[in-house]
Parts: C-alpha cells; sequence; structure tokens
C-alpha cells in the first residue's frame, strides 16, 4: 500500500479544478499570480497536491465572501507567515525545554544501613555551587547557560510579538475563519 503525503503532486490541472469546483482556467491564473502554485512535471504539466486543493478551497470561500484576489493573497501570505512564526516558536519551546532540563536534574536519594541519605543523582540541598562544579557545570559555563536562555526566550518572544496582527490606516480587516 502507498501513503499519500499531503504536498504530494498528484492531480493534473482538470481533476484539482473539480476538487476545488473551480475552472481549470482559474488554477491557470491563481498559478500567475502565485496565489496556488502547482508543481510542475518533466513536460510543464501542472501537478497540485491534496494541500494546493485545500488551499483553493479557502481561495474560493474568501472570494464568495467578497475579499479582492490581492486581498486574498495577502491573506493567504499572511497565514503562512504565522503557520512558520507557530513552527519556530515551537522548537524554541522545545529548545528552552532541552536547556532546563540539563540545569534541573532529579533527585533520587538512597539509604544506607545507617539511615544516612546519599544523594545519587542531581543537585544537593546544601550548596548550589558544589552540586555544578559536582556535575562539571562551572561558573563559565553557568554564564553561558545564562546567556543561551536569555537568547533563546528573547527569540520566543520576538516570534510572539512578530505573529501579532498589524493594521495600517486605511486597510481593510478581515475575519479569518478558523
Amino acid at each position: 500500500m502507498v501513503h499519500r503525503h499531503q504536498h504530494d503532486p498528484i492531480y493534473v490541472i482538470s481533476v484539482a479544478a473539480q476538487l476545488a469546483d473551480m475552472h481549470p482556467q482559474t488554477l491557470r491564473q491563481y498559478d500567475r499570480m502565485g496565489l496556488v502554485v502547482p508543481t510542475r512535471q518533466a513536460g510543464g504539466q501542472r501537478r497540485y497536491s491534496a494541500e494546493d486543493v485545500r488551499l483553493l478551497r479557502r481561495i474560493q470561500g474568501l472570494s464568495r465572501d467578497g475579499v479582492s484576489l490581492e486581498g486574498i493573497r495577502r491573506i493567504v501570505e499572511l497565514e503562512v507567515e504565522v503557520d512558520q512564526l507557530r513552527d519556530t516558536v515551537g522548537e524554541l519551546v522545545d529548545q528552552i525545554a532541552v536547556m532546563r532540563s540539563h540545569v534541573s536534574f532529579s533527585r533520587t536519594f538512597t539509604a544506607g544501613s545507617t539511615g544516612v541519605t546519599t544523594n545519587i543523582h542531581g543537585p544537593s540541598a546544601s550548596d548550589p555551587s558544589d552540586d555544578f562544579e559536582a556535575h562539571g557545570l562551572h561558573r563559565e559555563q553557568r554564564r553561558r547557560q545564562r546567556f543561551d536562555r536569555r537568547r533563546v526566550e528573547e527569540a520566543v518572544m520576538f516570534a510572539l510579538e512578530q505573529s501579532k496582527p498589524r493594521y495600517a490606516l486605511n486597510q481593510p480587516r478581515f475575519a479569518l475563519p478558523r
């Protein structure tokens, strides 16, 4: 059984047009405009993916709602940008989690026959500086970790700030259905 990915170019223009309930000429126009750019086969034949068909349907819905083609182009552009920023934020959040896991260690204790507890893994409650040195994390390494963590957190905040919609004066605002 062959598993297809949503981005695999499998539909010729006539099939994609039928699936999107559009005329093939409309798909050609969208290709020229850069709205939906299909993959080209060796002979120049357009091939559309399931994701392309989904986007064509989205464009058709916006068009039916009265949005101009230029407005649709801008909406699609912004949606792609937001998706990329969400991916970036996800990656940065993962990096923060990894960095935090390197700094905070799990604590495992064992009790000897005398009842004295011994710290096997992780920092002890006595002196935090001993814990770092016991794990090979010296002052310079800790400083670099704090600096790296700060840079990642700043990048996350920047990405979140950039993902907020910004509107220029005298430009129409569109409510994007989700």
